[in-house]
């Protein structure tokens, strides 16, 4: 008589995962301010001082924009205290979607540098594209699966457009990195406030 084969699910405990989520944002925050470098020369007038502080402001704002979008992707993570369990899909989702996460401070430094061309913005633009994609695979993939919370379940349609802004702004900002470079910078601003917004309706 042949026996038949069970298929192993193995759980693996989520507060593993949510410590290694802390971690990698904690560390890609951090490295974000290397995109700001100090000048290596010596500044004889204020003058010279004052024109090399102000050539680094756009460097600044993309620090701010980018600081801000890892803070709104932590925060949002603090949705996964609902999900109940985490099988190996939803381990490897999250290492992928980290990998993506740990990539913001090279592709911040990348417009920091190099924001006039357009190539360097698309880049920047898509890796906010592949984190917002991946968190919604995350959910709608715990979903599918009853992983996550009973009192989250009548939350589910509002998490999950909640968690469309993310990709569809990039998309846009996509769009415009071929019209204007710096345009497609700015439009990530709308991101806070959206969430911020949205927070209030749900």
């Amino acid at each position: 008589m042949a026996l038949k084969r069970s298929k192993i699910n193995i759980v693996i405990p989520k507060n593993r995962l949510e410590t290694l989520v802390d971690g990698i944002f904690a560390i890609a925050m951090t490295l974000l301010v290397l995109s700001i470098e100090i000048p290596s020369i010596q500044f004889h007038q204020a003058a010279d001082f004052q024109i090399y502080i102000i050539s680094l402001l756009p460097k600044i704002l993309i620090y701010f924009l980018s600081f801000i979008l890892l803070g709104i992707f932590w925060m949002n993570h603090h949705v996964f205290f609902v999900i109940k369990r985490a099988n190996q899909t939803i381990l490897w989702i999250n290492i992928i979607w980290l990998m993506f996460v740990a990539l913001v401070p090279f592709s911040t430094s990348l417009v920091s540098s190099f924001g006039q061309y357009e190539l360097s913005q698309i880049f920047f633009d898509l890796n906010i594209f592949a984190i917002g994609l991946l968190f919604y695979i995350n959910w709608n993939y715990a979903v599918k699966r009853g992983y996550i919370a009973e009192e989250a379940i009548p939350y589910d349609k509002p998490v999950k457009k909640s968690n469309l802004f993310t990709p569809v702004i990039a998309l846009v900002a996509i769009g415009l990195s071929f019209i204007n470079p710096h345009l497609s910078s700015a439009v990530f601003l709308f991101i806070p406030f959206i969430y911020l917004f949205y927070l209030k309706l749900i």
